[in-house]
């Protein structure tokens, strides 16, 4: 195992500037942490847990790396993970990785540098090459994703949540039901899209396709393809919303188009993000919030913490639920 006495003998330079160098507390010229920096790399040296936190007493600092926080759901993920900490007497960083695999990359070496006691992951993209050589170093929890990697993940049931959201459409008479999704390669919309057509199929739906809107991914992508199903001679009675971010301007499309909801379509959501009961009608959705589980997912990553053992691959599903509004019509 690479031990700190290796990376100071590849730098050039003693074990205490190693040490200083990766504190992130004490000064060391740029040129000479660089070079540390790079026998870091070119050793992947891991620092021990166990020694770095009886030195340090940890540094109660706590890493988030989300995809993007300019999608509503995520800044209530912030709020509720964010509040745990300070509870537990710990400082959040956020890291907003913007969809990109490289970004998240950047933001692992930059927690890894800062000795971050932890870290809550929530995947931007399916490659994770670039997380494992911190799986087992550094404390972590997989949160809204189930990954192939040894780390506890804490995810949501996404096919049974959209089989409830799409069931209770198919309970009130639709038949004609158009899913909107964004990317059916990323995980959580597979199977999201799984449940919705176990749904269907339990209703005797096999045509979903026809009605079916890919590449939703933003509002303004909701707006104009909205307009664009309405325009079809034959269109459908109710809608389902990969996730509550296309909420807006799917109303605005229909409403646009001269329809009314829920009396011409009906429109179920997921997420339950603050914004939507105050849509008009209020949004009936499925809720999956952090409010109902952010207890356990900050325990999972405390208990590694205070054992100072990194824990190894196990899966947590937490079931959805419908939160009825007044967006569906029963036909």
């Amino acid at each position: 195992m690479v031990g700190i006495r290796d990376v100071a003998k590849y730098a050039g330079v003693s074990p205490s500037t190693v040490s200083r160098a990766l504190s992130g507390v004490a000064f060391v010229e740029p040129e000479t942490k660089e070079k540390v920096l790079k026998a870091v790399k070119d050793l992947n040296y891991k620092p021990n847990l166990a020694a770095r936190s009886l030195k340090r007493g940890g540094s109660r600092l706590i890493g988030l790396i989300l995809p993007d926080i300019a999608n509503p759901y995520y800044p209530e993920v912030v709020k509720y993970i964010e509040s745990c900490a300070i509870k537990a007497g710990y400082s959040l960083i956020l890291c907003d990785a913007l969809g990109s695999a490289e970004r998240e990359q950047e933001y692992f070496k930059t927690l890894e540098y800062l000795f971050v006691d932890g870290i809550f992951y929530i995947a931007s993209t399916e490659d994770i090459s670039h997380v494992k050589p911190y799986v087992g170093a550094i404390p972590m929890v997989v949160v809204n994703r189930t990954l192939d990697i040894d780390v506890p993940s804490i995810n949501i049931d996404n096919v049974d949540a959209a089989y409830q959201a799409v069931h209770y459409l198919t309970e009130h008479g639709h038949r004609k039901i158009s899913l909107y999704i964004n990317e059916k390669s990323n995980q959580y919309n597979r199977e999201r899209f799984q449940g919705a057509r176990k749904a269907l199929e339990e209703a005797g739906i096999q045509d979903y396709e026809r009605f079916m809107v890919r590449g939703v991914r933003s509002e303004d992508d909701a707006y104009y393809k909205t307009l664009e199903l309405m325009k079809q001679e034959e269109r459908p009675t109710a809608i389902f919303l990969f996730n509550d971010y296309m909420a807006a301007g799917t109303y605005l499309g229909i409403t646009r188009s001269g329809l009314r909801i829920p009396e011409d379509i009906s429109i179920v959501g997921f997420d339950d993000i603050p914004q939507v009961k105050y849509l008009n009608p209020p949004l009936t959705t499925l809720r999956h919030s952090l409010v109902d589980t952010c207890d356990v997912i900050f325990e999972s990553l405390m208990e590694q913490i205070r054992t100072q053992k990194c824990a190894g691959k196990s899966i947590t599903y937490f079931k959805g639920r419908l939160i009825e509004r007044e967006s569906v019509k029963t036909i």
